[in-house]
């Protein structure tokens, strides 16, 4: 049976055990009025209108928004009823959300939505907030509602709102209709042993026991981890040297969420390394603003900062050849990338940084592990040259349209469990299992398909 054919009620659906394939199974032959999809994030609606592009359903059969997305239209076009609207460009969540309740719990606008949706679906449910657990049930009081999702998933906490309890709350509101339990990921790389260990890790941790690495399968290895320093980097690059990468293989690197400088620090000092960046872009607005506001010395100085956090090679050698050809000294001629540097200094803007960058990112045997924030960077000051709007403004822009593009992995990333949930690539390294609480851990074991490498100080975890 479909999902569609199924009661209402709310799917469990494990990692890898093709949650989305659901979704996307359940509109063959569906024929009513279009279906109102929700998820949480940009990225979320990116990938499932992909996946939906791929099986052929035709646009006509669905209405896909994140929540908050969803919310917001809805305040706009019922303002009185809602109560609330935003100003100024800014948006309260909270009230947003407050006022799509008050909206949907009048019972006005019942009749609308019965002639506009034939049923709603949830993806990622775990992460929904108190709140949008709510909007959602006003919505299931009207239409046939289904939500899936994995309790153990529970790691995003996106408008800083408590969770509902899933048995006491989405379980009641929401009868468990289906539970999946076939781990495609691992079955479709032909390691269904592997697979059927990560459910069975999943029963243990969600019900607070402890799993064992050293019993685990094959693919799984666990390793001590050292004492901070050259001996753990040393069996950082051992682990990564290790695993067989071969044409078209991945390999997930999963970090401490904070500081963040650590995985800045890690994919610097290990070539081939790459981050995997927030989709906040935080660090492009960051550096655009400084860039933008400075001029001549300082603008060149500034860009050159901001090369230095994203590729290796280029403060010092550069900044001391900049200094002698400016000062007039006996020394070589500028070569092209100089003369863009010197070109800075003299005023000339924008279109200088983006050569520099642009030769920077060119040149061969310079490590540029944050290839994802050069990229937004160089789109940003072409949006900025070609539109004459300043470049923090360009670069806002242009993180909001990737946003909805969405992102492509590298070959060798790394990031965090917050940035890597619901990714999956054939081989993963977790650094430091020591700190992961049960949902974390259970995130990053699970995005492997082929081989798991996991450091921690104890084979039993998580750690007691």
């Amino acid at each position: 049976m479909t999902l569609f054919q199924l009661d209402p009620g709310s799917v469990v659906a494990p990692a890898g055990c093709g949650k989305t394939q659901t979704i996307v199974d359940a509109f063959d032959g569906y024929d009513g009025l279009p279906v109102l999809v929700l998820t949480h994030t940009n990225a979320g609606v990116t990938a499932l209108r992909s996946r939906f592009a791929r099986a052929g359903v035709h646009t006509s059969k669905y209405k896909l928004s994140t929540l908050d997305g969803w919310a917001l239209r809805l305040i706009r076009v019922y303002p009185k009823l809602a109560g609330h609207a935003n100003t100024d460009g800014q948006i309260n969540y909270p009230a947003t959300q407050d006022g799509a309740i008050a909206v949907l719990e009048s019972g006005v606008i019942d009749s609308v939505l019965r002639a506009s949706y034939g049923r709603v679906v949830v993806d990622e449910y775990q992460d929904c907030s108190e709140r949008q657990h709510r909007l959602i049930r006003a919505l299931r009081d009207v239409l046939d509602c289904h939500v899936l999702g994995d309790p153990l998933q529970c790691i995003f906490n996106f408008n800083a709102g408590t969770h509902p309890d899933w048995e006491l709350d989405v379980m009641a509101d929401f009868p468990v209709v289906r539970e999946l339990g076939q781990p495609h990921r691992w079955l479709n790389a032909g390691q269904g042993a592997f697979g059927q260990w990560i459910l069975d890790c999943r029963e243990t941790l969600l019900t607070g026991g402890q799993i064992d690495l050293s019993a685990a399968p094959e693919n799984v290895r666990w390793e001590d981890l050292p004492d901070a320093g050259a001996a753990r980097e040393a069996a950082y690059e051992a682990a990564i040297n290790t695993v067989n990468m071969g044409e078209g293989r991945g390999l997930l690197i999963i970090g401490d969420p904070f500081p963040v400088q650590r995985r800045l620090d890690f994919a610097r000092a290990h070539d081939g390394v790459q981050v995997i960046e927030p989709v906040d872009l935080t660090d492009l607005i960051v550096a655009a603003a400084s860039i933008g506001a400075a001029e001549n010395v300082d603008q060149a100085v500034e860009t050159l900062q901001f090369a230095d956090t994203v590729m290796t090679g280029v403060l010092h050698p550069l900044a001391k050849r900049l200094n002698a050809l400016l000062e007039g000294q006996d020394v070589p001629a500028a070569d092209p990338l100089e003369a863009a540097c010197i070109r800075i200094c003299q005023g000339e803007g924008l279109r200088a940084v983006r050569e520099v960058l642009e030769r920077l990112a060119r040149t061969h045997g310079r490590h540029v592990y944050r290839p994802h924030l050069v990229g937004a960077m160089i789109a940003a000051l072409s949006r900025s040259i070609a539109h004459n709007i300043p470049l923090r403004e360009a670069a806002i822009a242009e993180r909001e349209a990737q946003r909805v593009k969405g992102r492509s992995l590298p070959k060798k990333g790394i990031g965090s469990t917050l940035l890597v949930k619901g990714l999956e690539t054939d081989h993963a390294i977790v650094l430091n299992a020591n700190t992961m609480t049960p949902a974390h851990l259970y995130v990053a074991i699970s995005r492997a398909s082929t081989s798991l490498t996991v450091f921690s100080s104890s084979a039993l975890l998580p750690l007691g």
